[in-house]
């Protein structure tokens, strides 16, 4: 008897061995949004093509290759908690990194609080606890000073933090200083071996036991103002087969809820200049990420149909845009001219500042690819913008340079 479709759970577990077969799901139940849907997993049959001596006649079709993909959407809910103390990497942080490939870290151990300093170089209580190229949010919103809001760090040397975007204002003596669980992108060009991940589908009625899991697909959405952030992964798999499972499962999940986007900012600068330039008429923010992944086909494999044997990352394209007003009259809008100057930008977007569900995106190096023209938008005149963003020029390791970063706290 069918049950209601709605009902489901999907968990997951790295893989010791490339699409091993190993029955054990037990790493974390993945609070996905919507229903598991299992219907693009595939095991082809193919067409026998035989010569027969009579009109219908024919012969059983060729049980072929198996595979095919499957989606999981999650709410972006920040860290599901401050990160001031001693924070620790969630369960979910662990799972999105994924799809990024680098696994999730902590920009500091701790929290500390600023004692002093510039907008663009604050000193801290604590001395060098912050990773060179790592991101952190500061304060409080309306606080006047780190509002709440994520910095790009260059370098945190003894109590002097330099920062790749300034504070909103001068640093006020004991503003907490908030260390990010960050997701990154290695830049190392022989780091793209990716370590399979074997994933459980339940449902109310049939299950699927997925082997060989690999992302092929990351989506950024509902990073506008007003919006819900969500994160998608697309995932191919190298082969499935039924499972019976318990079902309601008792793998521990956490659901955290998401922050609407709404008090954050997009700082736009010059790379190498930190002064604060807040696109303050900025309207909406989007990221079009495309994943570099390749899969390798060969013999090897678990199943006695499967193909797909591993898979490699390649080359991730990053692209940002975003839309503002337009200028007043002028010679010289400032949009239009991001695009014909071939100056590289550092762009570090917060999304949320609500404590606990706070998102950002930092790219270290834009490269400003179209001349924005005014068009009506809503009955009003903007100007939209789009950029790639590239590794960063401090290539100390892959965090210092990675193209893209991902803050939560």
């Amino acid at each position: 008897m069918s049950n209601p479709a709605a009902l489901g759970a999907l968990c997951y577990e790295a893989e010791a061995s490339w699409a091993e077969d190993v029955t054990t799901f037990a790493t974390h139940r993945i609070p996905i949004i919507g229903a598991v849907d299992a219907s693009g997993l595939t095991h082809e049959k193919l067409a026998p093509d035989g010569v027969y001596q009579r009109r219908q006649e024919g012969s059983p079709h060729i049980l072929g290759k198996i595979g095919g993909s499957f989606t999981t959407k999650i709410d972006w809910p920040g860290h599901g908690a401050t990160t001031a103390g001693s924070p620790s990497v969630d369960a979910l942080e662990t799972f999105i990194a994924l799809a990024t490939g680098v696994t999730a870290a902590l920009s500091a151990t701790a929290s500390t609080t600023l004692t002093g300093g510039s907008a663009a170089a604050p000193t801290t209580t604590a001395s060098g606890t912050l990773s060179a190229g790592s991101v952190c949010f500061v304060g409080a919103l309306g606080d006047g000073d780190g509002d709440g809001q994520m910095y790009g760090i260059d370098t945190h040397v003894t109590t002097t933090l330099t920062l790749l975007n300034a504070l909103r204002g001068a640093p006020v003596n004991g503003a907490v200083l908030y260390p990010a669980v960050m997701h990154s992108i290695a830049e190392t060009p022989t780091t793209g071996a990716i370590t399979g991940t074997r994933v459980l589908l339940q449902t109310a009625n049939l299950q699927y036991e997925c082997h060989g899991c690999f992302p092929t697909g990351f989506t950024i959405s509902g990073t506008s103002p007003g919006e819900r952030p969500q994160l998608t992964i697309t995932w191919a798999v190298s082969w499935w087969r039924y499972s019976t499972a318990t079902f309601p499962s008792v793998v521990t999940s956490n659901r955290y809820n998401p922050a609407v986007i709404a008090a954050g900012s997009l700082h736009v600068q010059d790379v190498g200049t930190a002064t604060r330039n807040e696109r303050t008429l900025c309207r909406s923010f989007s990221i079009d990420y495309t994943l570099g992944v390749e899969p390798l086909i060969g013999n090897g494999g678990v199943n006695a149909y499967q193909t797909i044997v591993g898979a490699r990352r390649t080359t991730d394209k990053i692209k940002v845009t975003w839309t503002e007003d337009a200028d007043a009259a002028t010679t010289t809008p400032i949009l239009p001219g991001y695009g014909t100057a071939s100056t590289r930008k550092v762009v570090c977007w917060t999304g949320s500042t609500a404590i606990g569900s706070r998102i950002g995106i930092l790219l270290r190096s834009v490269c400003i690819d179209s001349v924005a023209i005014q068009k009506m938008d809503g009955n009003i005149n903007r100007l939209t913008t789009t950029g790639t963003a590239y590794t960063g020029a401090t290539l100390t390791n892959d965090l210092t340079c990675s193209a893209f970063v991902m803050g939560s706290a």
